[in-house]
């Protein structure tokens, strides 16, 4: 039994693993509604929700799996990158329930949480190309297998769903700005308005989505939309990240050969994004797996499954510093060697 524990940003989640790699529960205490009225997450307000909840989230996920902590074998929780007065929440109450409980603990790449999770539902296929999309990374990598990682290439700026975010900002619609750009975009004409992408000179590996709210901001100075217009204007700015990402994994499939496309992250929830690349997909014949949605948005079944899936990468990772600066030593020369080849 692997408990997940992940405070990376502003969801607080639990979840239960059993021995095959089942979720027995997943636990998610959403702070949507406390930082809507900011447009953003406050670090720190997301910081103090993480401490309130985890306790009872805790004993909530125990009852849910109809378990007692007596039978855990493991703890895994999400280590890095994420707002780090968040992650230090989840990180101290994983130390202490792994200490008092005397189990390993596991610390786990966020990123490999979500690069991972379409495989909760799916049957893993390797090599694969994985594209984890979400409010802060847009990157595709290259995976051979659970432990041979390779990012091959990035957003040099903001991510796909900043450009969400702050684009529907713009537009008066709120937060989450994602979800709501593609509920305005339904019925709208995403030929009436052009947003161009910027191509980056550094490669053709790398994306750019700064360009894109530059070009929708300075559009609304032009000529403001009237309210008939929005679902148009939604529609466009949708299909503008939508093709930027179908082109660069097109072009990313062509450079190798894959056996699967595996689709992750808080923006994969997108149904127009899950069906453009699902198409791409048939086209190239290759499987298309994208997490369920309910593994889209962060949680913590994801991160036990990580765990589950690379313990030899994570064991005592967090209670041993000098393994600590090891590992790290050892993935940074891996990856280094993986980008020049």
């Amino acid at each position: 039994m692997i408990l997940g524990i992940d405070t990376s940003c502003d969801d607080t989640s639990l979840a239960l693993l059993d021995t095959n790699g089942k979720v027995l529960a997943n636990v998610i205490s959403s702070q949507t509604a406390a930082h809507a009225p900011h447009g953003g997450i406050v670090p720190e307000l997301a910081s103090r929700s993480h401490m309130d909840v985890l306790p009872r989230l805790y004993t909530e996920t125990l009852r849910q799996a109809n378990i007692s902590e007596a039978d855990l074998s493991g703890i895994a929780v999400t280590h890095t990158p994420g707002l780090i007065g968040c992650l230090l929440v989840g990180v101290c109450f994983a130390k202490a329930l792994a200490y008092r409980l005397k189990i390993p603990l596991f610390a786990v790449n966020h990123l490999d949480g979500h690069l991972f999770s379409p495989f909760l539902t799916h049957s893993p296929a390797f090599p694969f190309l994985g594209l984890v999309v979400s409010g802060g990374h847009t990157a595709f990598y290259q995976v051979k297998a659970f432990d041979d990682i390779c990012l091959v290439g990035q957003t040099v700026d903001d991510a796909a769903g900043e450009a969400f975010d702050k684009t529907a900002k713009q537009l008066g619609l709120g937060y989450p700005g994602g979800a709501a750009i593609e509920k305005m975009a339904i019925g709208g004409n995403p030929q009436q308005l052009t947003f161009r992408t910027v191509r980056v000179k550094m490669g053709k590996q790398y994306l750019s989505f700064s360009g894109l709210k530059t070009a929708v901001a300075q559009a609304i100075l032009k000529q403001p939309p009237a309210v008939g217009d929005l679902p148009h204007w939604c529609a466009s700015i949708q299909d503008a990240i939508i093709k930027q990402l179908a082109d660069k994994m097109a072009w990313f499939l062509s450079e190798f050969s894959y056996k699967a496309f595996a689709l992750s992250g808080g923006v994969a929830m997108n149904t127009a994004l899950r069906e453009h690349l699902g198409s791409v997909c048939l086209e190239q014949g290759i499987d298309f797996l994208a997490a369920d949605k309910k593994y889209c948005t962060d949680n913590a079944a994801m991160i036990a499954y990580a765990a589950f899936k690379r313990p030899n990468l994570a064991d005592i990772f967090l209670l041993n510093p000098q393994a600590t600066q090891k590992i790290q030593a050892r993935q940074l020369a891996k990856d280094m060697n993986c980008g020049e080849s």
